[in-house]
């Protein structure tokens, strides 16, 4: 287990701040490829993550792209890729969502058809505790 943290002294050399106050200890470490596709319908998998020790009341997901664009990103989607998103399913299961579910209008009427869309950069996801 990785322990990050730091330690601040007053001006007698005295710890005024070390890691006994504030310490994150990562409980785990996943990789997502990038990866880009779609389809018609409706998805409603996602990659469990499953960390031993992750409560909700004391630990937190980081995600972060594995490489970041080149340019001052748009807004919208440029082709570049999102970073993947979570949900806290309960207890120590983590729902990592690659894809978001969305309707666009067929153009007949008021007719919308579903699809999923995935465009996802390779990204880090950490789950990690602090104290």
């Amino acid at each position: 287990m990785d322990i990050y943290g730091f330690e601040e002294r007053d001006e007698m050399n005295r710890v005024t701040l070390s890691m006994d106050d504030f310490t994150l200890f990562k409980l785990a470490s996943m990789q997502i490829p990038a990866s880009s596709n779609y389809g018609l319908g409706v998805r409603t998998d996602y990659i469990l993550m499953d960390v031993p020790g992750y409560d909700p009341s004391n630990c937190f997901v980081l995600i972060t792209p594995s490489q970041y664009a080149p340019y001052e990103q748009p807004g919208y989607d440029d082709g570049w890729g999102m970073i993947p998103t979570y949900r806290e399913l309960g207890g120590t299961r983590i729902a990592i969502y690659t894809y978001v579910n969305r309707r666009r209008p067929t153009g007949v009427g008021n007719n919308y058809e579903d699809e999923w869309w995935e465009n996802v950069c390779a990204s880090t996801i950490e789950a990690v505790r602090f104290r």
